[in-house]
Formats: C-alpha cells, sequence, structure tokens
C-alpha cells in the first residue's frame, strides 16, 4: 500500500507545483495588463478604407483612408493615426513623436517630415497646425527650430531656419508670413540674433515697408542711410537733426531753435 500511494503523492505534488506556477505567473501578469492595455484589431503593414486617391509612395507603413461626411450634425473630427500622450512627472523629456533622418545623397531632395494639402472647398485649411495652450511659467513655443553650420568648405550654401517659396501661381498669394486675432502680442516679430542684415528686402516691392498707422522709431545716434553705400546719412544727435557725409556733418537743424520755413 505504501508502494503505490508513493506515485500519487509524486503526482499530487507535481499538480500542486504547477498549479502553483500558473497562479504566480497569473498573478506577475496582472499588474502589467492593467497598465498596458491592449484593445481592436491586430494592425497590418497596409491598411484602406474608402477609395482615396492612390499615390506613388515607397512607404513601409501606409494607412489609407477616404471618406465622404455630408451630415452636418455629425461634425466631429476623423483622423488616419492619434497619438495621445501625458507625462506628469517634474523631471522628463517627452517626445510624442521622433523622427531622424540621415542623408549622403548628391542628388536628391531629402525631407524628415513632408505635409501636403490639396483644398478643394471653402473650408478653413492648413497644411501643418500647431496648437499651444500656456498654463505655466518660462517658454512655450509653437514651432522651434534649431540650427548649427559646421560646413568647411568653400562652395557656396544656404542654411535657412525657415523657408517660404511661392511657385509660379496665375493668381498672388495674399502673406508670406501673417501674424493676426484678437491675442496680443508685446512684439509681432522679435530679431533678437546679431549678423549683418536684420532684416534684407531683396525682393522687387511696390512699397518696401508700408508702415500705415504705425510709427518707425530709432534710438538717439541712430543714422538712416539714404543711399546704397551708407555715406549719405541722417540722424538725430544732441539736440540737432544731423545730415552727413562719412562722418562729417554738413547741415543741420537745431530741435530747441525757432520755428522758421526751411
Amino acid at each position: 500500500m505504501e508502494q503505490s500511494s508513493l506515485p500519487r503523492r509524486r503526482l499530487f505534488g507535481g499538480l500542486l507545483a504547477l498549479a502553483g506556477s500558473l497562479l504566480g505567473r497569473r498573478a506577475e501578469a496582472q499588474p502589467a495588463a492593467s497598465a498596458d492595455r491592449q484593445m481592436g484589431q491586430p494592425l497590418t503593414t497596409h491598411m484602406r478604407r474608402g477609395e482615396p486617391p492612390a499615390q506613388p509612395l515607397d512607404t513601409m507603413l501606409l494607412y489609407e483612408r477616404g471618406d465622404e461626411h455630408n451630415d452636418p450634425k455629425h461634425n466631429g473630427t476623423r483622423e488616419v493615426l492619434s497619438l495621445i500622450h501625458q507625462e506628469r512627472g517634474r523631471y522628463a523629456y517627452p517626445w510624442t513623436i521622433y523622427a531622424s533622418l540621415e542623408a549622403h545623397q548628391e542628388e536628391g531632395d531629402a525631407c524628415v517630415l513632408c505635409s501636403r494639402l490639396h483644398k478643394h472647398g471653402p473650408g478653413w485649411s492648413s497644411g501643418l497646425h500647431s496648437e499651444v495652450f500656456t498654463h505655466a511659467r518660462a517658454v512655450a513655443l509653437g514651432v522651434n527650430v534649431e540650427m548649427t553650420n559646421d560646413y568647411a568648405g568653400t562652395e557656396a550654401q544656404q542654411v535657412i531656419g525657415v523657408n517660404i517659396q511661392g511657385l509660379k501661381s496665375p493668381k498672388p498669394m495674399q502673406h508670406g508670413i501673417q501674424i493676426h486675432g484678437e491675442g496680443e502680442f508685446e512684439t509681432g516679430i522679435g530679431l533678437n540674433g546679431h549678423g549683418n542684415v536684420g532684416l534684407d528686402l531683396a525682393g522687387k516691392y511696390g512699397v518696401g515697408i508700408d508702415a500705415r498707422a504705425n510709427t518707425i522709431r530709432v534710438n538717439e545716434g541712430t543714422c538712416i542711410e539714404l543711399d546704397g553705400k551708407g555715406a549719405i546719412k541722417l540722424r538725430y544727435l544732441n539736440g540737432r537733426i544731423e545730415f552727413l557725409n562719412g562722418e562729417r556733418c554738413f547741415g543741420h537743424l537745431d530741435v530747441n531753435g525757432a520755428d522758421h520755413a526751411l
């Protein structure tokens, strides 16, 4: 009897060990399942809904969506890809989307992010849209561009932070850059860097600067140059409006003098 009960005890002990192992694994997996929830269906590298226009893309991952919604009561947004990210820690570097490109081509165009919009209706449309809701101190930027240049060659180059290229069109476009809206900016455009020229109007315009009802101001001693070489200048200094040829003043007006016709 003792010999027949020994295999049963071994079998019973093995079942208990197996049950304990399975329960332990389930207990370990439970917190991970509650933290990282997975819902929906498995995705493939190419998904297509509707009949959007096909484009010649050499892409590893392609999601296509074509809709036609005409009910004004159902005016919610519809997305192809949505990413929602929240970081509540005090010391963190949350980057919701990161894209990196290393390009070595001699010909062709390298682009990290391409946005293309075909506007066929009168509704508000935007190629790129950024919304910033500021609720705290320090810096908040709608778009940030950081540039460096360590090119040691002698060939000509152009390193441009923001480039707006107007392609030839049957009709002119209204603004290359526009700042508008009800919100107030203390400074519309701030040129806080340093270099040779702050604002270069090299293009051909009917009016270079149209200040309309706004004041044009320079500090005392700053010259307004009246020729392309910077020799003939006009400035206000020490109570006098001076006309200069180089550094030589050849005429002045005393701003404290009597009123008289010039």
